[in-house]
């Protein structure tokens, strides 16, 4: 009787102290997330730069902080100057939309756009008058919302170098130490060290396949995207950019829901060299960056179907905020990932 009581006792004070821990670390949730997703995705650049400057051996310190610096170099710094950049762009182009002289000359532009493409058609299809619908206050709704999000991430410099600042140094030890710490939760596990292996090994290619797979490519297709709106000349590139990097995950259509509109866009306030200039880089840089690095990318792990991607990726931003891009899908790669450990060992 004594021996279950302590045990009783033993256990609220574990989940106590468990459920406070949560508390102190759940500030910096973001950082530490990104730091293990990164620490399985540049974990065979870790292996490559181990095999030059320490014959191997990944527990370096050397090897592990020259990972660290080329992937802040490469890949953290471009993406920070390439968020403030959307910032900037989102921010400027909502103010300029609550300006009622804005939305009069976006309204009558849509209008002017719509009766050309009519005219084009011989008429076949009515125009469509714009003055009806105030398409300004959705994009405003919607900007707000992206606004908002964004906000939350660059409202306070210093909190967020200090969050970045968390996420290489949880990030370094990952990658240094990550075998033991592999192997510390295996013990600690009650499960059956097979069982604890599998789980492992699963979440890993869950992260590999979704987070490194479906993000990355959407990822690299949003960034040619905005650097096409750049070069043929249509209007916040990096902000319309962002926009692609959601709609790559909506299956069947893709980046064309971002890049159509800027196409029509060029044809109708541009010259028609851009537009179809616009046209090809669509098909020949964004199109071939999805059929052929996305299946070499995806094939590694658990396959989720991109309209799941897609609603893991939206829930995840409702839910998590901006982090929610990277949270959702992991969540939802790791049920996949339970779940053919289930199928293997029912």
């Amino acid at each position: 009787m004594e021996n279950r009581s302590q045990h009783y006792f033993f256990l609220v004070l574990l989940v106590s102290v468990i459920v406070l821990t949560v508390f102190i670390f759940y500030p910096y949730m973001t950082s530490l997330l990104l730091a293990v997703v990164f620490s399985v995705t540049f974990r065979p650049l870790h292996r490559w730069v181990s095999r030059i400057f320490s014959k191997g051996n990944q527990a370096s310190s050397l090897s592990t902080f020259i990972t660290l610096l080329i992937v802040a170099i490469l890949i953290i710094t471009p993406l920070i100057f390439l968020g403030r950049q959307i910032y900037t762009e989102s921010s400027s182009l909502y103010y300029s939309l609550t300006e009622e002289g804005q939305r009069s000359h976006i309204i009558n532009t849509l209008n002017s756009l719509s009766q050309s493409l009519s005219a084009r058609f011989f008429n076949a299809f009515p125009a469509y008058d714009f003055s009806s619908l105030n398409v300004t206050v959705y994009i405003q709704n919607f900007l707000e919302w992206s606004f908002a999000n964004l906000d939350t991430i660059f409202s306070s410099v210093t909190k967020l170098a200090f969050q970045i600042f968390i996420m290489l140094f949880a990030l370094f030890y990952l990658l240094r130490d990550g075998r033991k710490l592999r192997t510390a939760l295996i013990s600690l596990s009650p499960l059956l060290d097979t069982y604890d292996q599998k789980i492992i090994t699963k979440v890993r290619q869950a992260i590999s396949s979704v987070v490194a797979g479906s993000l990355v490519v959407s990822l690299i297709q949003g960034i040619l995207t905005g650097l096409g709106f750049f070069v043929f000349g249509v209007p916040n590139p990096a902000l319309w950019g962002s926009f692609a990097v959601v709609a790559a995950l909506i299956p069947g259509f893709g980046t064309s829901l971002i890049i159509v509109p800027g196409i029509l866009y060029l044809f109708f306030e541009s010259t028609q060299a851009h537009a179809f200039g616009l046209l090809a880089w669509g098909i020949l840089a964004v199109g071939l960056i999805d059929n052929y690095l996305a299946p070499i990318l995806m094939n590694r792990g658990i396959q989720i179907h991109p309209f799941v991607i897609l609603l893991s990726v939206m829930g995840g931003l409702a839910f998590f905020g901006p982090i929610g891009f990277i949270a959702g899908p992991l969540i939802v790669a790791l049920l996949a990932a339970l779940f053919e450990i289930y199928k293997e060992t029912r």
